[in-house]
């Protein structure tokens, strides 16, 4: 190294004696000066370009130092907030807005429960009764009514089933939905907050006049109600399973209407008994004359409609004659045309 400085000396000694301008020194030296200059280059991303590998090992195959690295760079964005604020940047979806996307002027109002499109509304205009179908397909139900926002009773789903039936089937086939935790719970067997199915269902035999309708909400409860609720003959193969079930009873008990909030397609089988049943149109349609619709399901008939137009209440006007107890299943369905 002292070799070449001396040497870079006696040159610039030879350049000041034969008088150089410095437009003609700056010429005769700028290879060496570029060459001086991606040296210092190389030697500063040597030492940058290391320590930058040496994170992204650590990054990648230690998931302690991983956790570490990722705390310490959000504890360096909390300290920038006062001076940079990221956070629209961490909730996007895309760092680069599009013009069309800043304006809000033209996207609908999100839809509450109750309320629906104005433009469905004509679907329900002139519809009068609810129509009952016989030896029907799925397709038939979905090309003349359910793409219609209609509601159609099915009169020959022949699924019936007693309560001795049925609480043998719930003690056979799905224990694990009686250690389930069920929602939307409405019963006169014992207090809400103290509610168990198991101790519920116990209760049945000794009380005179009872009433319970319970939604499965957990996936293994769901999934058992599967193994004593028997789906209808017209529910096809390639529909995927209910989300949710419920089970509605009432044994020598007048009930008025409730109204249940559920989503999706919808299947009602009423197993014993019945129950009177209302579907009333979704908001603005009551404006545009559509009807609210009443009628008693028997046992061995069905209802199948879509929740995009309707909502459901139910109730218990007459009891049923003898010992029967009205019993109903409630399917809730993804549905996508």
């Amino acid at each position: 190294m002292a070799s070449i400085e001396s040497e870079l000396a006696q040159f610039v000694a030879q350049c000041r004696k034969q008088e150089f301008s410095e437009s003609e020194m700056r010429s005769i030296c700028q290879p060496i000066l570029w060459h001086w200059r991606l040296l210092k280059l190389r030697k500063w991303v040597q030492w940058l370009l290391l320590p930058a590998v040496l994170v992204y090992l650590l990054w990648s195959c230690c998931d302690s130092c991983a956790w570490t690295l990722s705390a310490l760079g959000r504890l360096l964005l909390i300290e920038l907030l006062p001076y940079w604020d990221w956070t629209p940047y961490y909730n996007a979806k895309c760092l680069i807005e599009r013009e069309s996307e800043r304006s809000t002027d033209w996207q609908p109002k999100a839809l509450g429960r109750h309320e629906t499109l104005w433009e469905n509304c004509a679907l329900c205009e002139q519809l009068e009764s609810i129509p009952v179908v016989s030896n029907a397909s799925y397709s038939l139900l979905e090309a003349e009514y359910l793409e219609r926002g209609l509601p159609v009773i099915v009169g020959d789903c022949q699924l019936e089933l007693s309560l001795d039936q049925l609480l043998q089937r719930l003690l056979e086939r799905a224990p694990e939905l009686l250690s389930s935790e069920p929602c939307d719970v409405s019963s006169n067997l014992m207090l809400r907050q103290l509610f168990n199915l198991d101790a519920a269902l116990q209760k049945i035999p000794t009380s005179p006049g009872w009433h319970l309708h319970f939604r499965n909400c957990e996936s293994r409860a769901v999934k058992a109600s599967r193994l004593y609720a028997d789906k209808p003959y017209y529910y096809p193969v390639h529909l995927e399973p209910y989300y949710s079930s419920w089970l509605l009873l009432a044994h020598r008990q007048q009930r008025p209407q409730t109204e249940i909030y559920v989503r999706g397609l919808i299947f009602i089988q009423q197993l014993s008994g019945h129950f009177d049943w209302q579907l009333r149109p979704k908001q603005p349609c009551q404006e545009y004359n559509c009807p609210n619709l009443s009628l008693r399901l028997a046992a061995g008939e069905c209802l199948v409609y879509s929740t995009d137009l309707w909502r459901l209440s139910y109730g218990v006007q007459q009891q049923p004659n003898g010992s029967d107890t009205s019993i109903a299943t409630l399917f809730e369905v993804n549905w996508q045309l």
